[in-house]
């Protein structure tokens, strides 16, 4: 005969999960809220909006995801300082 014993911390583990899921919601709709045309505004600069139409380019290549990390690695002076201004804007 098994008797199946119900693990003492299922509880706690299932709230601590669903309190997790509620905060990441939260995160997700707070960063999805900034759209690209903000993400612009954020960079008046020509100059860095051209690094970020070639950081976005890169992302967005077709190449394989080591090759996109070995060039963003290689343009990192250039490309990231357009990373901290955007990410240091976002609400």
């Amino acid at each position: 005969m098994s008797k199946k014993t119900r693990n003492p911390f299922d509880t706690a583990a299932q709230e601590a999960a669903d309190e997790t899921s509620r905060e990441l919601a939260g995160e997700e709709t707070r960063v999805t809220t900034v759209t690209w045309k903000d993400v612009r505004k954020m960079l008046p600069d020509l100059l860095d909006q051209q690094h970020l139409d070639e950081l976005v380019g890169i992302v967005k290549s077709s190449s394989e995801e080591n090759e996109k990390v070995a060039l963003l690695v290689r343009n990192i002076e250039t490309l990231g300082g357009v990373i901290v201004k955007v990410l240091s804007r976002v609400p």
